[in-house]
């Protein structure tokens, strides 16, 4: 079958997809994270399963998938943010578990974004099982939302996308940081991890990822650091800086 046959690339899709899934179950057994805080954050979940799927929009992203706890833990600690002077804001927070992760850090606020009330509730119910066993549980809060349509908190200053959104609506969110800045002057920085999704039509070697080539197109973001990730290429992070505006771009 060519690759351009439609069931060729489905299969190749399907191929991908259980390669990643046996790679990541791996990375799991590694760093075990559910069992020992007794939350839900290790399985995966395909959108269309959720029962509010009929109420969100699918880009590119059709699932939920954890980011491993070594990457997470690796990038964050990369970032160069005053942790006590900023609000952390993990877009498409998924079941929560980037939020515990962040709690590790002293941020003023840990703020994640979802759009499917059925992950929000998987959520909250993992933050309030975890805050048994884990400090700075009390500083997270997770609300419902469209993240186009998410007031950005004054405060934040470090946003983590984990590939959850099409480029279309990556350049939405990015727009509204951006206003945001504008109105409350102050260092940003926003981290993309992974570098494409397993649905077959990429590779780990894609340069960029998806969420984060809105970064690319918007004059405002300087590309700082790649962090390699210590579990899987497929996992490395991207950082970017916010670049203020100067007298001549506001008058061009």
């Amino acid at each position: 079958m060519s690759d351009n046959d439609p069931r060729a690339r489905l299969l190749r899709a399907m191929e991908y997809r259980q390669e990643f899934d046996e790679r990541l179950g791996r990375i799991e057994q590694q760093t075990p994270f559910d069992s020992v805080h007794d939350v839900d954050t290790t399985e995966s979940v395909e959108l269309w399963e959720l029962p509010d799927a009929d109420q969100m929009w699918v880009g590119r992203n059709a699932r939920y998938s954890p980011t491993p706890v070594r990457t997470v833990r690796n990038a964050l600690g990369k970032c160069d943010v005053r942790h006590e002077e900023v609000t952390f804001v993990d877009v498409g927070c998924g079941k929560g578990r980037v939020l515990l992760l962040a709690a590790e850090l002293p941020f003023r606020r840990i703020v994640g974004v979802e759009a499917s009330k059925a992950l929000c509730d998987i959520a909250r119910s993992n933050v309030e099982k975890a805050s048994g066993t884990r400090d700075g549980c009390d500083r997270i809060e997770v609300v419902h939302a469209d993240a186009t349509k998410f007031d950005i908190p004054d405060d934040a200053g470090l946003f983590y996308f984990y590939e959850p959104f099409s480029v279309d609506v990556s350049l939405a969110v990015l727009e509204r940081i951006e206003d945001s800045v504008r109105r409350h002057p102050r260092n940003v920085v926003l981290c993309f991890t992974g570098r494409g999704q397993p649905d077959g039509q990429g590779s780990d070697l894609e340069t960029t990822p998806v969420a984060a080539s809105a970064a690319e197109m918007r004059a405002r973001w300087n590309l700082v650091e790649i962090v390699p990730s210590p579990d899987a290429e497929f996992y490395d992070s991207f950082l970017y800086e916010y670049v203020e505006e100067t007298q001549a771009d506001i008058e061009d």
